[in-house]
């Protein structure tokens, strides 16, 4: 299995599980592999296999090719491991990573939250009024919540994940 391939199988399981690394293992050891077929190899329901091949798909580690099944009529679909870069892949996601962390941070920014001392779930001020600031769940008294430290964990991981730069890995 070439270097490109085993990140690949990595990414696979880190983002998607241990189903989708052995799948991901499967695609990087063969061209090309029908979801039957991995559903008979890894003894998995097909259905499941398609819901993982699906998430691989949507998260661009694996392509597929369409052909019309000559008996029957319908699609067939051939899976393969994709033979984009990684780094790029890796530099969407980072993308979308931060994306994400700065609209919750906008969030915390701007929201003043009540959190409940008994059972810990946390409303809005909106919220809070509208219950009277009791907590829905347990009856107890709301308290106001000090989101300081959650707002400086949000800006520090987004500083970390925009210095993170993935490696470029060679054609072998």
């Amino acid at each position: 299995m070439s270097k490109r391939f085993e990140i690949f199988v990595v990414l696979a399981g880190k983002i998607h599980g241990e189903l989708a690394r052995r799948i991901a293992e499967i695609l990087a050891e063969r061209d090309e592999v029908t979801d039957d077929e991995l559903a008979k190899i890894l003894e998995v329901d097909v259905n499941e296999v398609r819901r993982i091949l699906n998430m691989l798909f949507e998260s661009r580690l694996v392509k597929y090719r369409r052909a019309r099944d000559e008996k029957i009529g319908w699609f067939k679909y051939y899976w393969r491991l994709t033979d984009e870069p990684p780094h790029l892949i890796l530099e969407d996601r980072k993308r979308i990573a931060i994306s994400l962390l700065k609209r919750r941070l906008q969030y915390e920014e701007s929201v003043e939250l009540y959190v409940c001392p008994q059972c810990g779930k946390k409303y809005t001020y909106e919220e809070a009024d509208d219950a009277g600031y009791i907590c829905i769940d347990c009856g107890e008294v709301l308290e106001p919540y000090d989101n300081t430290l959650d707002v400086e964990v949000l800006k520090e991981a987004i500083e970390r994940l925009k210095g993170y730069k993935p490696l470029i890995v060679g054609k072998e």
